[in-house]
């Protein structure tokens, strides 16, 4: 438990280091290194022996973040759908030069962990820009950083508060072939005071962080609801692949806590969630989530 707390506070100094220049080059590049670290623990969890597919799959979770944040194709003018099938195309031929070591499922594996985890941490910077898009000259750096802040509540709040919930007070097991150290009474626990410290979050920014912008908190109370259980069920998810391939963790990179996609698996589900909400809220012209101004 020491040393699991202790990575937590150091990852807390790095995520508070990446926020303050969270409008800079740094927040992306951090993304996009733990895109392809993820890429890579998902692709080797999964048995792939296949070194060529093993690196082409790590490498395209490297560089699938800034090809998204930097609209890189766009600027070329060209569409994603052929990438995606040359890409495909690359691993079937990987898949057939290495058929006695390559199974039709590592081929799927690598597709997963190259193209869905990496999206879906894509979205943290994708929210920034989002913002800034539709906001124009009245874009605040405040604002993006407290949906990027939003998110990671949901997931490691969440997580956090479940934990110790479930210690105190746990009797009924959630998932026991899945996870057996999670249970019902750590979940409910773990939403209902993630919802009233996201609740309190809202309320401080509006209060000495958001200038003329203003948060409907009572949206951000309920929301948190469903993106505290959309949180509970990507870890669950991950847990699955863990039991599927006889593993206790992704990887070692964080002592006590394991690999990116340990400390990342709920938040690969809760950022394009939060993303979608705002492409919604933009879509439509309802002011969803905040508003600028004072509250109607």
């Amino acid at each position: 438990m020491k040393v699991r707390i202790i990575t937590g506070l150091a990852g807390s100094a790095v995520a508070i280091f990446g926020l303050w220049f969270f409008d800079g080059p740094f927040v992306g590049i951090l993304i996009s290194l733990f895109s392809g670290m993820a890429a890579f623990e998902v692709i080797h969890t999964a048995g792939v022996k296949n070194k060529a597919m093993l690196a082409l799959g790590t490498a395209f979770g490297l560089a699938l973040p800034p090809l998204m944040e930097y609209s890189v194709l766009q600027r070329l003018h060209i569409s994603w759908m052929p990438l995606l099938a040359v890409y495909f195309f690359v691993l079937c031929l990987m898949m057939i030069a290495g058929y006695e070591k390559t199974r039709f499922e590592h081929l799927l594996a690598t597709l997963f962990g190259s193209l869905a985890v990496p999206a879906a941490l894509s979205t943290m910077t994708q929210m920034r820009d989002i913002i800034a898009a539709h906001e124009g000259a009245r874009y605040q750096q405040n604002l993006a950083i407290y949906f990027f802040f939003f998110a990671m509540c949901c997931s490691w709040l969440t997580d956090t508060f479940a934990l110790f919930v479930g210690v105190r007070f746990g009797k009924h097991k959630l998932a026991p072939k899945i996870s057996p150290k999670k249970t019902v009474e750590g979940a409910v626990g773990g939403v209902l005071l993630t919802t009233l410290g996201n609740t309190l979050f809202a309320l401080l920014f509006n209060q000495f962080f958001l200038g003329d912008f203003r948060l409907r908190v009572w949206v951000i109370a309920l929301l948190s609801v469903p993106l505290c259980l959309l949180s509970m069920l990507g870890d669950l998810t991950a847990s699955v692949l863990k039991r599927n391939y006889g593993v206790k963790d992704f990887g070692r990179l964080f002592p006590g806590h394991g690999g990116v996609m340990d400390r990342f698996d709920s938040i690969a589900f809760t950022a394009p969630a939060v993303f979608l909400l705002l492409c919604f809220s933009y879509q439509t012209g309802i002011p969803l989530l905040y508003t600028y101004g004072a509250l109607v």
